[in-house]
């Protein structure tokens, strides 16, 4: 089910919150999946990237737990973008009219809301409420040229996120420094990350790594985000409330029973 946004509505999603505040406030781990485009991993794309095939598994099982666990899901997707890079050779990669825009389809959940390529910044104030993907397109390599999803990213709250995607030279860095910036907390899936040019994408990952975030296997993800876990977590919470509302003395009960009596 895929919801297209009016876009002649322009009503704050902030307007509910008395005082300001964040946009949303999400307490789990959100996903950023940054182009995981046909022309960037399929066999067959304009400008795949280095050793693409090894993504497909982890990919598929991120989303896979994404589903299962209800996890939100924030994608980007480049629109007529030319490559950069001496291997890029000036071609013309994602455009709408190529199959090779496409996001992968084991990366597209059912309920998700798709935004176009435009200078909008209005945001639905159910936020993942009612849909579990956000997809935006973006106007170049810089995920933050586009104003709405810099708005969500600048005014949302998350608990974590988890960046999986590519180009790591230029994208998934640039979201990395970008999000370290806005004081969010973020984390690598190591096994989720493409490069274009090994040379460049090493020098990023260097940088990256210099910043002291936490790297995940999308197995480490799995087994701390997990369904199963969440549920754990979710009766642990609930045990520490009624453990909290224990220690509130009760209020006496009237008894019809005289006192000394037995109750049988």
């Amino acid at each position: 089910m895929v919801i297209m946004p009016r876009l002649s509505v322009t009503t704050s999603a902030t307007a509910h919150l008395k005082g300001g505040g964040a946009l949303y406030t999400i307490p789990g781990p959100v996903i950023l999946d940054l182009n995981s485009q046909r022309d960037l991993l399929a066999p067959d794309g304009a400008y795949p990237i280095f050793q693409a095939e090894k993504l497909f598994d982890p990919l598929k099982r991120l989303f896979t737990l994404a589903h299962r666990s209800h996890i939100p899901v924030v994608s980007t997707r480049l629109q007529n973008l030319i490559a950069p890079g001496q291997r890029g050779n000036n071609r013309l990669i994602c455009n709408p009219n190529t199959p090779g825009y496409e996001k992968m389809p084991f990366t597209l959940l059912r309920r998700r809301t798709e935004w176009p390529l435009d200078c909008g910044t209005n945001l639905p104030v159910e936020g993942f409420r009612t849909v579990q993907q956000f997809v935006f397109d973006l106007p170049s390599l810089n995920l933050f040229e586009s104003p709405r999803l810099d708005r969500l990213l600048s005014e949302a709250t998350f608990e974590l996120l988890l960046i999986v995607g590519m180009p790591v030279e230029w994208t998934v860095r640039t979201a990395v420094l970008g999000l370290l910036a806005r004081r969010h907390k973020v984390a690598m899936v190591s096994d989720a990350i493409g490069m274009w040019d090994p040379y460049e994408g090493d020098m990023a990952l260097r940088q990256i790594e210099s910043k002291n975030i936490e790297w995940l296997t999308v197995d480490q993800v799995a087994e701390r985000y997990g369904a199963q876990n969440k549920s754990r977590a979710t009766r642990l919470a609930r045990a520490k409330a009624r453990a909290t509302q224990g220690n509130v003395p009760a209020k006496p009960h009237s008894s019809k029973t005289p006192r000394g009596a037995f109750r049988i």
